[in-house]
């Protein structure tokens, strides 16, 4: 746990470090934040000391102003950025005059979550930095809930009957919890400011324009952000329905290696459009499995999925080579999954088999094809799944599978769902 993570579990306060070379506009800001116990407001008057204030002190939220003398807003963001201490400070800009759109989006590409021009009315600002705090104490509470998930599992996995049980089944918790929690905050603050609205309607007070604008703008976000997590949720759900479905279909059988391999090349062929694709297949015929002819062709459709989408991306022609042989034993065989695609970092090749990790996050990928990969080789087909790759080289697979997959109770003998 790095000393970040640490140092949030004593916050009792939400800090906000307002940033600006005014000294009228910090005092202004001082004023409206004494009025908030529990949000503490540190000041700094240039991104310099922005910096050393970061790196010294957990900051929440960063107010910062665009226009300074010296570093201004876009440089300071850009440092924050390039240090793994404060590149997940949510950063509000702050600006003087009303600025076009390419000028909002470099704000935006630099890590800003949010761009509010000055003057800035007070119920505004306030409003805005309460829902940050709110997604900042739900990330908090989330993150709690992980660690003791985390624990849970590696105690379970510490006894050889309860290793059995899939890790991604904590995965699956915990992105559901994610996007479930999300909604969970996003409607319990709608619910709050809809009743003070409601409530000052009943009682007959003046409502000004600029509150009903902030409330119904705070509603826009809040039923965009809904959608994007109960969306995230659906499809998690929907991809081990999917998963669960063809679990069941699993049987095992007797027969040759080449057929689940030429069933996977031929649906996938039938699938997608890419006329410059090579596949080459050398698998030789007496290769008699009993084992699990629906589950290896998932497998290979799964590694075929992940050429097509991360290897072979943005280009019009890729080859891939799938051989096999068997092993010196002769009760194994060695299956060779190759392509030259872009291949992975270092970064990405660690963390290759880990469930939900992808490279397209928000982008409709769940991030669970190479982890079923992993859990199926290792778990159903009793075998071992190893992978090589470097940036610009190509990505390789390396499959060992007993001719004869071991016999496992029924009620986890997938290894992927129980």
């Amino acid at each position: 746990m790095n000393d970040r993570r640490s140092e949030e579990k004593f916050d009792d306060k939400f800090i906000v470090l307002a940033v600006d070379d005014r000294d009228a506009n910090l005092i202004a800001l001082r004023a409206l934040f004494s009025q908030t116990p529990d949000i503490e407001l540190v000041e700094a008057t240039s991104g310099e000391e922005a910096l050393m204030i970061t790196l010294q002190r957990n900051i929440h939220l960063i107010l910062l102003d665009v226009n300074m003398p010296g570093m201004d807003g876009f440089e300071t963001a850009e440092h924050l950025q390039a240090v793994e201490r404060t590149r997940d400070i949510p950063i509000v800009f702050l600006s003087a005059t009303a600025k076009a759109e390419v000028f909002m989006q470099r704000g935006y590409n630099l890590g800003a979550v949010d761009y509010l021009a000055k003057p800035i009315e007070d119920n505004l600002l306030i409003n805005r930095v309460r829902l940050y705090q709110r997604l900042y104490q739900g990330h908090r509470a989330l993150q709690a809930n992980l660690e003791t998930l985390r624990t849970a599992q590696e105690r379970l996995l510490q006894t050889e009957k309860l290793a059995a049980l899939n890790p991604m089944v904590i995965a699956v918790a915990h992105e559901l919890n994610t996007p479930i929690g999300n909604c969970q905050l996003m409607v319990s603050t709608m619910r709050e400011e809809t009743a003070e609205i409601v409530r000052r309607w009943e009682s007959g007070t003046n409502l000004r324009r600029t509150e009903l604008e902030a409330y119904l703008r705070s509603n826009v976000e809040g039923t965009a952000l809904l959608d994007k997590a109960l969306t995230s949720a659906a499809h998690v759900v929907g991809r081990f329905k999917e998963m669960a479905v063809r679990e069941h279909s699993w049987a095992r059988s007797r027969f040759q290696l080449r057929e689940p391999v030429n069933l996977a090349v031929s649906t996938i062929a039938n699938r997608i459009n890419m006329p410059g694709l090579e596949i080459i297949q050398n698998i030789p015929n007496g290769l008699p499995m009993d084992s699990f002819n629906s589950a290896l062709a998932q497998v290979i459709d799964e590694l075929l999925s992940n050429s097509l989408l991360h290897g072979f991306e943005g280009r019009g022609s890729g080859k891939i080579s799938i051989e096999a042989l068997l092993d010196s034993g002769g009760d194994q065989v060695l299956l060779s999954y190759i392509d030259n695609g872009a291949g992975m970092s270092a970064e990405t090749l660690a963390k290759a088999f880990d469930p939900f990790y992808t490279t397209r996050f928000g982008q409709g990928r769940s991030g669970l094809g190479l982890s079923i990969c992993y859990n199926i080789v290792a778990g159903l087909l009793g075998g071992e799944i190893g992978i090589r790759s470097a940036p610009g080289e190509g990505t390789e697979f390396s499959i060992s599978l007993p001719l004869n997959a071991p016999v496992r109770d029924r009620n986890t003998q997938s290894g992927i769902l129980t």
